[in-house]
């Protein structure tokens, strides 16, 4: 199973880790219409604050909308992310 470790560090001085599993990832699939490839390949700040959030949420200790919960949030830190398969198959050449 895929799964992004990560860990949110709120502006109260508080924090918490969690981890982004398959239902999550199938979510920033669906949210950004992108591959969850593009998560590591076009890292942007949204993505890694929106896993975290919708892990949390998912697992019950979020239950505040994603805009107003990031006005709690000093940060968010990816501690491991998967390697992931490639989506294509190169051909051979020559």
């Amino acid at each position: 199973m895929n799964k992004v470790a990560l860990s949110v560090d709120y502006s109260d001085g508080s924090g918490v880790d969690v981890e982004a599993t398959t239902p999550d990832l199938i979510a920033f699939e669906r949210q950004f219409d992108k591959s969850f490839a593009a998560f590591a390949d076009d890292l942007r700040l949204e993505y890694i604050v929106w896993l975290a959030w919708h892990a949390l949420t998912r697992t019950k200790q979020v239950t505040v909308d994603f805009d107003p919960w990031t006005e709690t949030v000093d940060g968010v830190t990816v501690k491991a992310v998967p390697d992931l398969p490639p989506l294509e198959n190169s051909q051979p050449t020559g």
